[in-house]
């Protein structure tokens, strides 16, 4: 049984009890079925403004617009886990979790607050795809650890709730991704991406020296994650972590 873990669902539709929702849950199931604590928040619950784009975040460490965002961000904070959801919109996040995303665009990169969290993505549509959607919010919560999606309308019966109307595997996928992605926090097993090797090298190599140089600016970012600009290993460590991880790619499976 795993313990003192906590998952949170993040439900980026505007629809509360709709497809994204219902897939959310099937995942959250399996996550409480591994012993975690799960909660689900729905974003459009609360009121979120749009990111001013003033700056003011990195240098206090914190947003400044008063509304129910750091209730959010809190919430994300303390869980160990992330489990994000949303409608495919013109090949896109809604604007609801946008929002949300946007709050947190800069923070993110500059005190890397989700670097240690794991996440999930979910994603709905008609027809859509859905699977780029779902890694995409993915990437802002944490280290990826699963993507999972799923269509709701067919041509013979046109749009229908997931709950009533989906491939039969689909709760049994879901479910067995949350306990997985339970067992892989517990683990506390990195996730590797090209993504993340790249934010890294851009945060040691790049980041770093406007951030040094600039720390008043800069200096609720560095308040929160202190030792980030500290001594780094030498760039070559990730180059060739980057070609040995490229190279596997290219290798045929045994």
């Amino acid at each position: 049984m795993v313990k003192n873990i906590k998952v949170i669902g993040l439900n980026g539709s505007p629809n509360r009890n709709g497809n994204t929702a219902t897939l959310i849950k099937w995942v959250l199931d399996g996550c409480h079925e591994a012993g975690a604590e799960v909660e689900m928040l729905n974003v459009s619950d609360y009121d979120i403004k749009y990111c001013l784009g003033c700056n003011s975040c990195l240098r206090e460490g914190a947003c400044i617009i008063t509304d129910d965002y750091q209730a959010v961000y809190n919430k994300i904070i303390e869980a160990d886990g992330i489990v994000v959801g949303s409608p495919v919109y013109a090949d896109a996040p809604t604007a609801i979790l946008k929002t949300l995303m946007d709050r947190m665009t800069l923070l993110n990169l500059y005190a890397a607050t989700f670097q240690k969290k794991f996440s999930i993505g979910v994603a709905t549509s008609g027809l859509a795809p859905t699977k780029g959607v779902a890694k995409g919010i993915a990437e802002m919560f944490g280290q990826r650890c699963g993507a999972i999606g799923a269509t709701t309308a067919t041509l013979e019966n046109g749009p229908q709730p997931l709950e009533q109307n989906h491939r039969p595997d689909l709760p049994a996928r879901a479910n067995k991704l949350g306990k997985r992605f339970v067992n892989r926090i517990s683990a506390n097993k990195p996730v590797f991406s090209l993504k993340s090797l790249w934010i890294n090298i851009l945060r040691k190599y790049l980041l770093s020296k406007m951030v040094t140089r600039f720390p008043k600016f800069f200096g609720g970012a560095i308040n929160i994650n202190p030792g980030l600009y500290g001594e780094s290993e030498p760039i070559g460590t990730y180059w060739e972590r980057l070609i040995r991880f490229l190279d596997s790619l290219a290798s045929p499976p045994p």
